[in-house]
């Protein structure tokens, strides 16, 4: 599940995926970074991808460019608190980003089986595969 924590004027959304992960997943698997819903369950509702840089995220989907810096190293994006938010900077995030806090999460619980599927595959490849001496 992914976090938000807010220090100073940076907000940091912080994925429950490693980002080495999500580049993997991007490569073999483009397709199951998309969230659908829509009438039929088949509109692209939600992407997410990987990117140079910060990242960023908005109602149509999130790009991680950056990792923690811990052991984990896990997708981060940054962003800055606006200079026209007022009150409650909580609840101005929430307002921002919320929506895509929630479709991420959904797409990330998705993700472990996808990362396993990828693995068996290329096990399967690889036991086919003989390096003659």
């Amino acid at each position: 599940m992914a976090k938000v924590v807010i220090a100073g004027e940076a907000v940091v959304v912080t994925s429950s995926v490693k980002l080495a992960d999500l580049r993997k997943i991007a490569k073999y698997r483009p397709e199951a970074l998309v969230l659908k819903g829509g009438e039929d369950g088949k509109e692209p509702i939600f992407r997410v991808g990987v990117c140079n840089g910060s990242g960023k995220i908005n109602k149509y989907g999130a790009e991680f460019g950056t990792e923690t810096h811990d052991d984990a190293k896990l997708a981060t994006i940054t962003l800055v608190v606006s200079e026209g938010m007022s009150g409650d900077v909580r609840e101005a995030v929430a307002e921002a980003i919320g929506t895509s806090i929630l479709n991420l999460n959904k797409l990330e619980a998705t993700i472990p089986a996808i990362l396993a599927e990828i693995d068996a595959e290329k096990g399967a490849i690889l036991d086919n595969i003989t390096v003659a001496q």
